[in-house]
């Protein structure tokens, strides 16, 4: 799914324009800051989980400590994109006569 936005550019101020960018730019960076974050704490919460739990080289609490601790930081990228979701979203329901389109690509 892809999110299109639209807008005159000759109603609204270059300044507004380039706020609208600069949000876009901070989502698109969380949103990467997020995946890389789910992907390399996922590898480390299931090593710590064959090692800890499969294996039992660490204590249960020890494990499961560690495995809470390896959700943290997606945790906290999650919604710091959530926020820059929602400023980007504020600022082009802001922009005068903008449109937000969804567009669903066909499928074959």
């Amino acid at each position: 799914m892809h999110i299109v936005s639209s807008f005159h550019a000759s109603r609204v101020e270059p300044a507004r324009i380039g706020t609208v960018v600069a949000e876009y730019l901070a989502f698109e960076r969380a949103q990467t800051h997020r995946r890389l974050f789910v992907a390399r704490f996922g590898l480390l919460a299931l090593l710590v989980g064959i090692i800890g739990l499969g294996f039992h080289l660490l204590p249960p609490l020890a494990a499961w400590l560690s495995l809470g601790l390896c959700a943290v930081p997606p945790t906290w990228a999650w919604i710091a994109e959530l926020r820059c979701d929602w400023r980007l979203a504020k600022r082009l329901n802001e922009l005068p006569g903008g449109a937000t389109h969804v567009v669903v690509p066909r499928r074959t």
